[in-house]
């Protein structure tokens, strides 16, 4: 009773670094979702602290690329595991903080969004490219504003995860029927009150900007124009 809930925000992407010879860097960020957006959106604010950065290597080595993809994909979720460990003890027994008025709180950090692009929402996720991280609509429905669709059950994911121990092909197979990718302990599988498939945010570059508004207004200057 009391206590006080930290929504924890984690947002990742990989970008191209072009001062170092066109290097990638991969870096974690972190912030909380108590900070009003007016801060938030301010860099000078600095409401985001860096975390980590993620290995950027391909696996080239690898010469079998589903087993390439794969190992990617567990590489990364091994590694989120160690940079978010913590947040297992402090979310379920608090930790105390001090507010900006310097009022200490018994605080619960708890991980409730999750921000990044389409590739980077999938690979959270362990969902397989071409459907939707959020929930069960079928592939060729994205899109529509009339076909049915619910949330995807986390209990039956994780449940299909837990088949890990049961042998190589019986976890496969539970994890295509929850439609999930076969990962190894995915970072979120046991963080306290966590729902990946929750977690995810609309990515509003790429998917609202950049996919609408930007071929909206081409499409009605073309229109315009040629009238």
């Amino acid at each position: 009773p009391g206590a006080t809930i930290i929504p924890i925000i984690i947002l990742s992407d990989k970008t191209q670094v072009t001062m170092f010879r066109n290097k990638s860097a991969y870096p974690v960020y972190l912030t909380i979702s108590n900070i009003p957006k007016e801060i938030h959106r301010k860099s000078s604010y600095h409401a985001h602290i860096l975390l980590a950065y993620l290995p950027t290597t391909c696996l080239e080595h690898i010469t079998n690329k589903a087993l390439r993809r794969c190992t990617v994909t567990n590489l990364y979720h091994a590694c989120m595991t160690c940079i978010l460990v913590p947040l297992k003890t402090a979310g379920i027994d608090g930790l105390v903080m001090n507010s900006g008025d310097g009022i200490q709180h018994h605080c619960h950090p708890l991980f409730a969004c999750f921000a990044g692009d389409y590739p980077e929402q999938l690979l959270a996720t362990g969902v397989k490219a071409m459907e939707c991280p959020k929930c069960d609509i079928p592939t060729e429905e994205l899109g529509s504003n009339t076909a049915p669709f619910k949330i995807r059950d986390l209990h039956a994911v994780l449940d299909a995860l837990a088949w890990i121990d049961d042998g190589d092909l019986a976890f496969v197979q539970a994890c295509h029927e929850a439609g999930i990718k076969p990962v190894i302990h995915p970072y979120w599988d046991d963080l306290p009150h966590a729902n990946i498939f929750q977690a995810i945010t609309p990515e509003v570059l790429h998917q609202l900007y950049q996919g609408l508004i930007e071929h909206l207004v081409g499409w009605l200057t073309q229109a315009c124009s040629a009238a």
